[in-house]
């Protein structure tokens, strides 16, 4: 009975704690030479834009969610040599697989007395047209700018890179926000 009740209890916190942070439905995607309306969100005929693989935020836009601004800015497709010049204990790609650098630049929306957190290992994935899910590859080391997890103040940017291994042949790729207690967001990368 107490092994129930202890149960019960951490279930009872962990649904209080989930709504105390609630998930975010009011996603902005600010495209490229598209008046923004930061009260509206762009709505398309079934579904907001960037809500869902088959209607990704635009490439060069920026969304807005959990109180961050992600914008991919550049990527560097292969990227093998960058990380093999790193370290030359850098995965090497099998057959067939790449290194793909994807930079992204996020603006922290909240008060400068509140901090943004951003993790790129737990929150975010790389779509291909083959409809696989790449994780990002978090064993590089010795390359300039990589992105990673870090706590950051309102008003503050951080940029760099998140580097995935994927297919050589994938084309439409795009980038997927997926934190844990939010929505998620797709952002069609250059």
């Amino acid at each position: 009975m107490k092994s129930r009740t202890q149960i019960s209890i951490v279930f009872i916190i962990l649904a209080l704690a989930a709504l105390a942070c609630g998930t975010s439905t009011n996603v902005t995607v600010n495209t490229p030479g598209v008046p923004s309306n930061n009260d509206q969100p762009q709505p398309t005929s079934t579904t907001q834009v960037g809500m869902t693989r088959s209607n990704p935020a635009p490439a060069g836009s920026e969304v807005v969610l959990d109180d961050m601004a992600f914008q991919v800015l550049t990527t560097i497709r292969p990227a093998d040599d960058v990380v093999k010049t790193g370290n030359q204990f850098n995965t090497t790609p099998e057959e067939g697989q790449e290194y793909i650098f994807v930079e992204v630049q996020i603006t922290c929306k909240k008060t400068v007395d509140e901090k943004c957190s951003f993790n790129p290992t737990f929150s975010t994935k790389l779509l291909g047209s083959k409809g696989i899910e790449y994780d990002p590859d978090i064993f590089v080391s010795g390359v300039d700018k990589l992105l990673n997890g870090t706590e950051f103040y309102g008003n503050a940017v951080i940029s760099g890179y998140i580097p995935f291994i994927i297919s050589k042949d994938e084309t439409d790729l795009i980038l997927i926000y997926d934190p844990l207690l939010s929505d998620k967001f797709y952002l069609a990368i250059p």
